[in-house]
């Protein structure tokens, strides 16, 4: 009796082993199963967060190129805007300083030498009013050889500088006045300016 139940007792013993033996495999399975998804979960949202990162990192690098162009654009127009601004000033203060009566009177004289038809031809010459007797002055007798009949000076004042000619019986006409001088220049001057912008 006593082997018979030593059998029983070993018997149990060994099916307990081999039910813990196999519930501990149970729980390992389980446990490496339960691990496996939970890191292929891991895998798939990184993978989710690490392409919606570089997504949103890429966006914000084109906004970033945009905005710097557009700083870049609005930058170089307000400095053509700022030059060609001072590069007006500077053309109307040369333009002021150059058309002196002076300067005028020999003006006049090349062009009468040049554009009058005849000794009979009759020049007739707008000026600022401010310069009209500096300009009456500075031709007096200087046409004598070219025109019989000395022209008249007006002061007409719409105009702040420079003359407007005009030869009577050969239909010339020359618009030096500071207006239409300056738009030359700044007009010349703009598309340097412009070509430089364009070559940046």
């Amino acid at each position: 009796m006593g082997e018979e139940l030593q059998s029983l007792l070993d018997k149990i013993n060994a099916d307990g082993i081999q039910k813990a033996e196999a519930e501990a495999a149970r729980i390992i399975e389980d446990a490496r199963r339960e691990a496996e998804a939970v890191l292929s979960s891991a895998k798939a949202e990184s993978s989710v967060i690490i392409a919606k990162a570089e997504a949103e990192a890429e966006s914000f690098k084109q906004r970033a190129l945009s905005t710097t162009r557009q700083a870049a654009r609005d930058i170089a127009l307000q400095l053509r805007s700022e030059l060609s601004g001072r590069l007006n000033a500077a053309i109307k203060g040369a333009t002021s300083a150059a058309l002196t009566p002076e300067f005028m009177a020999q003006l006049i004289r090349e062009l009468a030498a040049s554009f009058a038809s005849s000794p009979e031809s009759e020049l007739n010459i707008r000026t600022a009013v401010k310069d009209v007797a500096s300009l009456d002055a500075a031709l007096k007798g200087a046409l004598a050889d070219t025109l019989k009949k000395a022209p008249e000076v007006f002061g007409d004042s719409e105009l702040s500088g420079g003359v407007q000619l005009e030869f009577n019986d050969s239909d010339c006409y020359f618009d030096f006045s500071d207006a239409a001088v300056n738009e030359l220049l700044a007009g010349y001057a703009g598309e340097q300016l412009a070509a430089v912008f364009k070559a940046e």
